[in-house]
């Protein structure tokens, strides 16, 4: 993977360079075509999978504008949290352009719902979320199921960005025969059997899982193509959950507007391309 800067009013835009034409693909939610353990994009035969780890280091970072070049059909999982994205990015630097920056403010309450669980969008100050979990697990138990923020580039790195996807032990050879999470591991994901948690050296927080939720949310969120002004609130929510909330916000056109700050400026990275051995960026979370 290479991120490069991009132009002003670009966007994130994905770039599949191992296919013919290198078809690029917007890091919008009118091109999610898939939610099963991660949010996937698309645009004809092109998919680009586990885009909300990068996407929600950008929004934590400040990037509105990126080019994010890959050669094959996901964005690579590293150790299984946006650490190593904030990284290259505070490497990288990010450049103020000239052009206002655009939010997304919420006017009207949006809630979607599946069963016990729901996510909401509210009115609100600031951008600020919530998860509230119910995992039936002693860890959970241990750490607390529920966490908030209120988002800004500190918190962000501070409270969400070292938080790592999970699962559960039992469930892992089920996935695996559906050909899901074959590359998943200790090495990139937090990992429960019954009782407690698997992986040497254990959690990076106590409610780690529920800070990852909120890591995922963001990154969800961004595909509004737009920072958000308003409140997230979910009970259980994941990807599937997301992805129909923004869609029912964007389709719903007195619940939102569109509000320029002449103030505040977009962002882009700053070198004109970062790329690296990821691998190597996983040892210095």
């Amino acid at each position: 993977m290479t991120l490069r800067p991009a132009a002003p009013n670009n966007g994130v835009v994905f770039r599949r360079e191992d296919m013919s034409r290198a078809p690029d693909i917007p890091a919008r939610h009118d091109f999610i075509v898939d939610t099963r353990l991660g949010t996937t994009l698309g645009i004809g035969e092109a998919r680009v999978a586990t885009v909300e780890h990068l996407l929600s280091a950008f929004a934590g970072m400040g990037v509105d504008n990126a080019w994010v070049e890959l050669d094959g059909p996901e964005v690579p999982a590293l150790d299984g949290s946006a650490s190593a994205f904030v990284l290259l990015v505070e490497e990288a630097g990010v450049e103020e352009q000239e052009t206002p920056r655009s939010h997304v403010r919420v006017l009207e309450e949006v809630r979607v719902e599946q069963g016990r669980h729901w996510a909401a969008l509210s009115p609100g100050e600031g951008f600020t979320l919530s998860y509230r979990g119910d995992f039936a697990h002693p860890a959970f138990a241990r750490g607390g199921q529920a966490h908030e923020f209120e988002f800004s580039t500190g918190a962000y790195v501070e409270q969400i960005s070292r938080a790592r996807t999970f699962g559960f032990l039992h469930e892992v050879a089920t996935m695996r025969r559906h050909g899901l999470a074959l590359g998943g591991g200790l090495h990139n994901a937090v990992v429960f059997d019954d009782y407690r948690v698997v992986n040497e050296g254990g959690l990076r927080y106590a409610n780690e899982p529920i800070r990852h939720k909120l890591l995922d949310a963001v990154g969800d969120l961004y595909l509004l193509g737009r920072p958000l002004i308003g409140r997230y609130r979910c009970f259980g929510s994941g990807h599937t959950l997301n992805a129909r909330l923004v869609r029912e916000l964007m389709k719903r056109a007195s619940a939102w507007e569109e509000v320029t700050e002449v103030a505040a400026r977009t962002g882009a990275l700053r070198q004109p391309g970062l790329a690296g051995h990821l691998e190597s960026i996983t040892e210095l979370t």
